[in-house]
This record gives C-alpha cells, structure tokens and sequence, in this order.
C-alpha cells in the first residue's frame, strides 16, 4: 500500500473484542487510521489494551450512521457477537465498504451473522475461521466457500500470557460462568444442553467440603445473577482480570468456554462439565485430553478426585495453534484494501 487507508473497527462481545485486538495493534503499527468503535465489555478489552476508543453504548441508529458515513472507511473489521450487536448495526449502515469478521469460537454460527432469526442477512465479505473444522462446518450450515478463510484466532497466541503458577492455591476451584441461558432466549440454539445454572448446581453437589469454589463472571453476566448459591464456601470471584483468577486457580470448571482452553494452556487442570451435550462438542481441546470433558455426576468424583491426587494434569499444547494468526488476518484486510 502507498498510503495509509482508514479501518473501521468495531465489537462487543469479549470473544469477539479479544479476537481483534491483536489485529488492531499491528494494523496501527504499520500506519492505518484505525478507529474502533465499541460497545459493552469491548470497552474494557480495548482500553486495558491500551487502544482508544469510540464508546457508543448509548448512541442512537441515526447519529451511529452520520458516524459511519463521516468516518468513510477503506474496511471494516469486526469481532462477532450474538444478539443486534454494534458491529450489526455499523453493517447495516455501510454501502460500498467491503468487510472483515474474524470469529473466536466453534459455535452459534449463524446467529453471530444474523438478527433475529438465523439468517445469514449480515453476511461480510469475509470470515476469517479458526481451522478446518470451522470452515467445514459453517459450509454445511449454508455458509458461501468463498468468504471463509482459514487464519485461526488471533487471540489464542496470547493465551497463557500472565497466568502463573506462583500464586497458585490448591483449595481454590474457580467455576467459569457462561450466559448460556440469557443466549439461549436470545435465538442462539442451546439444543439438548444443560445452562449454567444445572452445571454449578452439580458441581457443588460433588464439591468435597475442604475445596472453596470461586465463580468467575462472564463479562454480560449480572453480578448478582448467583447470590443464592453464595455462602462460606461459594463466592463470587473478584480478582481484577481473568489472568489473576487463574493464576490462583488450583482447578478450573466450567462448560465449554474457551477460558477452559486458556487455563490448561498455562497449566493449570481444566474440566469442562457438558452432561446433555449437544451432537459437537463446541469445545476441540477436549477430544485431544487437553481440558477434560465430563457428563455425569459420577465422572465429575472421579475427576476431581484425581484432580486432588495430583493425577490430572493438561497433556502438552504446543502446534495446537500454530502462530501467525495475526498476520494472516492482516493478509485478508490487505487483500481488500488492494481492490
């Protein structure tokens, strides 16, 4: 390129904000005018990042056009996210501008591309996949070859940056909460399995009484939204960053967050409890013995069990995903940014 092109950045989502963060910082290395305009917990994901944004919680569909239009961008980039997110209503208001999606996780495809209904009806110009698995399965959904290009998640080659081993305390369980069933009512499928909700419940049936489980928020979850689970033994988890709860995690549990991947590659014993899973097991590090996946009450004894004898340990992860994401994410920007 001869001059600097101007790149509309956009998310809401953590997933989606994460996934994009790294892309946004060599974009702006290189010289783009990159403006990022965010939403939600984004906000936080891109300032803590240290990269400026453009809040625009609050900002009404006619006043979030003028600023598409004002702004006039080369490309647009944006993380996914599920519901009539910011990165939804900027696709609406765009005309000639080609587009760039780069998705985060193995599930709920069609509804990050659609409002209400799975529809594909915001469809970009390209989607930048983890692997093969992802491209092969958005193609049996209905998703156009073309689009899909294989670049894996930008993020995942920061994973296990700042979780340690050095604060670790072994009576600590953190439980890594998804809004499962607030998504659920939001069209996203949750099929045959269990929210949140069944999954805690049963691991703090099976919790021996010397272990403390601590529970980590998602970032749109409601802060209160467990209090009747919390008591001597059961806390809401209230370290600053995801990286600090980890760090003092001697286990981590939860369902089929990617937060489960990022703690067993930084070491530390991850089992992912899916009792009434869906056909696909959205979460691939289970299948390789990196996270543990368990479906029953019986399993899950067992597990932490072994878990206690110092038995259970994250098999190595190293080529699970290979470098250069970053890079090959700018390659599909440039790509149109040459058109």
């Amino acid at each position: 390129m001869n001059s600097p092109k101007r790149i509309l950045v956009s998310a809401n989502d953590p997933g989606g904000a994460n996934s994009i963060v790294p892309v946004v910082r060599a974009l702006k290395a290189r010289g783009n005018t990159v403006e990022c305009v965010v939403t939600g917990p984004a906000v936080e994901i891109f300032s803590s990042g240290g990269i400026l944004v453009d809040d625009v919680t609050s900002i009404t569909e006619n006043e979030l056009r003028e600023r598409v239009e004002h702004l006039h961008p080369s490309v647009f980039l944006a993380g996914t996210s599920i519901g009539n997110s910011i990165d939804k209503r900027i696709f609406r208001s765009l005309r000639e501008c080609p587009s760039v999606y780069v998705i985060d996780f193995w599930s709920h495809y069609g509804h990050r591309f659609s409002q209400p209904q799975s529809d594909l009806s915001h469809l970009p110009t390209r989607i930048c996949v983890i692997d093969e698995r992802m491209r092969d399965e958005m193609i049996s959904e209905g998703f156009p070859t073309d689009r899909l290009f294989i670049t894996g998640n930008p993020h995942f080659e920061h994973f296990a940056e700042h979780i340690t081993r050095e604060r670790e305390d072994r009576s600590r369980v953190v439980f890594i909460s998804q809004p499962i069933r607030r998504d659920a009512g939001e069209g996203a499928p949750l099929g045959a399995m269990l929210d949140e909700y069944h999954a805690l419940e049963r691991v703090l049936e099976v919790l021996p009484a010397h272990l403390r489980l601590s529970i980590r928020l998602h970032p749109r979850e409601d802060a209160h939204k467990y209090d009747t689970y919390l008591n001597e033994r059961v806390e809401i988890d209230t370290e600053q960053t995801l990286e600090d709860a980890l760090s003092k995690a001697g286990l981590v549990v939860g369902m089929f967050s990617p937060v489960l991947m990022q703690a067993a590659l930084a070491g530390k014993p991850a089992i992912s409890y899916q009792s009434g899973q869906i056909e696909e097991d959205p979460l691939p590090t289970n299948a390789l013995g990196i996270t543990k996946r368990v479906e029953s009450n019986s399993e899950l004894i067992r597990w932490i069990q072994s878990y206690e004898r110092g038995e259970i340990l994250p098999k190595s992860a190293v080529g699970l995903f290979p470098a250069g994401a970053t890079e090959r994410v700018v390659e599909v920007i440039d790509e149109l940014l040459s058109k």
